[in-house]
C-alpha cells in the first residue's frame, strides 16, 4: 500500500513538473519574424536606389562627353581658321556642363534621402537585433529551467523514468508524457535554431547597412566636390565664349583697317630676316673656316712637337723623358628656370619662353588672310612678367627702338609690327624670337643660358594688348612653337 502511495507520489510530481516547463516554455514563446520580413525594404527605398544608380550612369556618360569636346576645343583653339568650331565646341561644352550640374544637385539630393533612409534602418536594425538575442537567451533560460523541475522531481532522463514505473498503466502514461516533453522539447529547439538563424541574418543585414551608409557618404562628399569644381570650370566656360568672339571681331577690323601697312612691315621684316640668316650664314662658314684652320695649324704645331721630343731622346741615347699634356677646363653655369615650380615638362631642347603664364590666345595660322608665325602668349596680369631664354644661344639682333608700349588698333611702325624685341641662334638652324616686350635687357652678342631673362612682357609694337609673341624658326623657316614648348 504504502509503494502504490509512493509511486503516485512519484507520477504526481513528474506531472507536475512537465506542466510547470511547459506552462514555462508556452510563456516565453514569441510570435517569429521571419527573415525576408526583416529584410524587406519599402517601395520608396527600392525606387530611390534605381534613381541614383540611373543619375550615376548618367553622369558617367556626361564625363565622356565632356571629356570628348575638351579634347575638341583644345585641337581648335589655337587654329584661328577653327575659331568657329572652337566656339561652337564651347557652347556645346556649356550645355553638357549645365546638364552635369543638374543631375549632379539631383543626385545630391536622393544620396541624402538613402542616408537618411539607411541611419533609420539602421536604428530599427538595432532594436530588432537587441530584441532578438533577448528572446533567444529567454528562451535558453526556460529550457534549463525545465530540465531543473524535471531534476527536483527526481527524473534525471527519459529512461529512469521508464524504469522507474511500477505497472503497465504507470509506464503508458509516463510513455506519453515522455512523447509529448520530447514533441516540446523539438518545437523549442527548432524555435531556437529559426530564431538564431533570424538574429545572424539581422546582424548580416545591419553590416551590409553600415557599409553602404558609408559608402554613400564618400560618394556624397566626391559628387559635392565634383559640382562645385563643374561650376568653376562653367564659369571659365563663359569667360572664353562670348569675350573670346567679341576680342577676335575686333581685332579683325584693326587689321583690315590697316592691312598693307602691316603687309608691307611684314614683307620688310622677313627680308631683313633672311638678309640676317645669310649673313649668320656666312659668318659661321668663316668661323668654321678659321676653326678648321687652326686645327690644322695645331696639327702640324703637334707633328713638329712630336719630331722634336724623338730627335731629343735619340741624342739621349735612347733615356725616355715624358711629356705632361695639360687640358683645358672650364665652368659653365646654367641658370634655372620658374618653369619647375608650375608642373611644366619640356618638351625639346627649348623650354617654355614666360614661366607661369601657359595660355596660348594665338597660335601658329592663317589669320584674314596673312600667316600668323608664332605663338602669342597671355594669361590675366601677364604684363611685367620676365621672358625667358628658350635655351642656350647667342644673341644675334635686338631692338629697343619701340615707345609705343599699349594696345593699339594699328601698327605703330616699330620693329616690322614686333615692337621691342631680340633673336637667338642656338646652333644647328635654331633661332628664336620674343616680341612686343617694354624693352630687351640683353645685348647683341651676349652668350645667354637657357632660363636667362632677357626682358619683360609688354605690348609695343602692332599689338592689341600685353602678350610675348613667340617664334620658332629653323634654317629661317618658322615653325609651329607648340611642338617644341
Amino acid at each position: 500500500m504504502k509503494t502504490g502511495i509512493f509511486t503516485m507520489k512519484r507520477v504526481l510530481a513528474f506531472t507536475i513538473a512537465v506542466v510547470a516547463s511547459m506552462t514555462m516554455l508556452a510563456g516565453g514563446t514569441q510570435p517569429l519574424m521571419t527573415a525576408q520580413n526583416a529584410s524587406a525594404e519599402s517601395q520608396a527605398i527600392k525606387n530611390n536606389k534605381k534613381k541614383i544608380s540611373s543619375a550615376k550612369d548618367k553622369i558617367s556618360e556626361l564625363e565622356q562627353k565632356q571629356a570628348d569636346l575638351d579634347k575638341q576645343i583644345n585641337s581648335t583653339k589655337d587654329d584661328i581658321s577653327k575659331e568657329e568650331e572652337n566656339q561652337k565646341a564651347i557652347q556645346e561644352q556649356i550645355e553638357t556642363v549645365q546638364e552635369t550640374i543638374l543631375t549632379l544637385e539631383d543626385s545630391i539630393t536622393d544620396l541624402e534621402t538613402e542616408i537618411a533612409d539607411l541611419e533609420e534602418a539602421i536604428a530599427k536594425s538595432e532594436i530588432k537585433i537587441k530584441n532578438k538575442r533577448t528572446e533567444i537567451e529567454n528562451g535558453v533560460v526556460d529550457f534549463k529551467q525545465r530540465l531543473r523541475a524535471m531534476y527536483v522531481a527526481g527524473n534525471s532522463s527519459y529512461t529512469d523514468i521508464l524504469i522507474g514505473s511500477t505497472d503497465f498503466y504507470d509506464m503508458l502514461m509516463k510513455i506519453e508524457l515522455v512523447k509529448r516533453v520530447a514533441d516540446h522539447d523539438n518545437t523549442m529547439i527548432d524555435g531556437l535554431v529559426e530564431l538564431k538563424g533570424e538574429y545572424e541574418s539581422q546582424e548580416a543585414e545591419l553590416e551590409a547597412n553600415k557599409t553602404e551608409l558609408e559608402t554613400n557618404k564618400a560618394t556624397l562628399e566626391e559628387q559635392k566636390t565634383y559640382h562645385t569644381e563643374q561650376k568653376k570650370k562653367l564659369d571659365d566656360l563663359y569667360a572664353k565664349s562670348q569675350a573670346v568672339i567679341d576680342q577676335l571681331e575686333e581685332d579683325k577690323a584693326a587689321y583690315e583697317a590697316n592691312k598693307e601697312q602691316i603687309n608691307k612691315e611684314q614683307e620688310d621684316f622677313e627680308a631683313q630676316l633672311q638678309k640676317l640668316y645669310k649673313e649668320q650664314e656666312q659668318i659661321k662658314k668663316k668661323e668654321e673656316e678659321e676653326r678648321k684652320k687652326k686645327e690644322e695649324e695645331e696639327r702640324k704645331r703637334r707633328e713638329e712637337e712630336e719630331r722634336r721630343q724623338q730627335q731629343q731622346q735619340q741624342n739621349n741615347n735612347g733615356n725616355s723623358s715624358s711629356s705632361n699634356a695639360n687640358g683645358n677646363t672650364s665652368n659653365s653655369g646654367q641658370s634655372s628656370t620658374n618653369n619647375g615650380d608650375y608642373n611644366y615638362t619640356d618638351k625639346s631642347q627649348f623650354t617654355w619662353p614666360v614661366p607661369g603664364y601657359y595660355h596660348i590666345s594665338y597660335g601658329v595660322g592663317w589669320r584674314w588672310g596673312a600667316y600668323h608665325k608664332g605663338i602669342d602668349i597671355w594669361s590675366p596680369g601677364i604684363r611685367g612678367a620676365k621672358i625667358c631664354a628658350a635655351a642656350e644661344g647667342t644673341v644675334i639682333l635686338v631692338s629697343n627702338t619701340c615707345t609705343h608700349d599699349y594696345g593699339k588698333n594699328g601698327s605703330c611702325g616699330c620693329g616690322g609690327g614686333y615692337g621691342n624685341y631680340c633673336i637667338i641662334d642656338h646652333g644647328n638652324g635654331y633661332w628664336t624670337l620674343y616680341g612686343h616686350s617694354q624693352y630687351m635687357s640683353v645685348t647683341q652678342g651676349q652668350h645667354v643660358n637657357k632660363g636667362d631673362v632677357l626682358g619683360i612682357v609688354g605690348s609695343t609694337g602692332y599689338s592689341t594688348g600685353d602678350h610675348l609673341h613667340f617664334e620658332v624658326r629653323l634654317n629661317g623657316v618658322a615653325q609651329n612653337p607648340s611642338n617644341y614648348v
